[in-house]
């Protein structure tokens, strides 16, 4: 993220597996597939805004599974994100920008980025596709979103069922080969992700999509060990659940399904 400005930082998490794990960049270079025995590992480019209000950049490389890849790729480059000063490109977003959301503007304070690459396949990673929907809304492109992407589902039984009038839904459950398709770009694809300062629903190419939110981060359900690489790369936060509440219950279609005929 070159176009950022006041760098206050710049550092790379590495672990013990990394002298001998196979990164993205290596294989799109070099083509193929990796050893099986090999841990695969992504290049994830951040940047957040700190207390003093400069922003501090960051590399990070980790192992390419979705509890990581989740962080920095829901939006591929080019999506229009709404915010106080009209839709902005997500490549053009920056620490402190106001982001229209559901409860009002909220300034972005994390930003992760990450690259889907054609020939990169792993028995731990996700990113093997993306998901095509078509823009919601006037003059709106197709919307490009990484596998874990959730978007808002809004049903009126769910004020009475769960005291909420919206859950999150992961995209990649709306796969029907019709409107919602899972698709294979033949070349690289930039992918980003972002987090707010509160948890909210963003606009993106009008579809609403959640902000980046880790979900549960124990030690006790993720491991020690990921949850210190996820803490390295959150520098404007003490502690992970500095996250706070999720703006809307998570769930899947199956389970909305299920609450739509109850």
């Amino acid at each position: 993220m070159d176009h950022m400005a006041h760098i206050s930082t710049e550092r790379e998490a590495k672990s013990d597996f990394n002298a001998y794990a196979v990164s993205a960049d290596q294989i799109a270079t070099f083509g193929g597939e990796p050893r099986r025995d090999v841990p695969l590992t992504r290049t994830v480019e951040t940047a957040a805004l700190l207390a003093d209000l400069s922003i501090s950049e960051s590399t990070f490389t980790l192992p390419a599974t979705p509890t990581f890849e989740a962080c920095a790729s829901a939006f591929a480059r080019g999506t229009l994100i709404s915010t106080v000063m009209g839709p902005i490109a997500v490549e053009d977003l920056i620490p402190g920008d106001l982001i229209e959301t559901h409860r009002g503007p909220e300034p972005v304070v994390w930003i992760g980025s990450t690259n889907y690459l054609p020939n990169f396949r792993g028995d731990t990673t996700s990113l093997t596709h993306l998901l095509r929907l078509p823009g919601f809304g006037m003059n709106q492109s197709d919307l490009l979103l990484g596998p874990a992407a959730r978007l808002v589902v809004r049903q009126d039984r769910f004020t009475d069922l769960l005291n909420c009038d919206a859950v999150l839904a992961p995209a990649s459950d709306y796969v029907d080969g019709d409107r919602v398709l899972k698709v294979r770009p033949q070349g690289p694809v930039q992918l980003f992700h972002f987090a707010l300062r509160r948890h909210g629903i963003v606009r993106a190419n009008g579809h609403e999509v959640e902000s980046y939110h880790p979900g549960r981060v124990s030690a006790a359900e993720i491991g020690s060990s990921v949850r210190g690489m996820m803490q390295s790369m959150f520098t404007h936060l003490d502690e992970l659940e500095a996250f706070g509440d999720l703006a809307f219950p998570r769930t899947t279609r199956t389970v909305i399904e299920t609450l739509r005929v109850a």
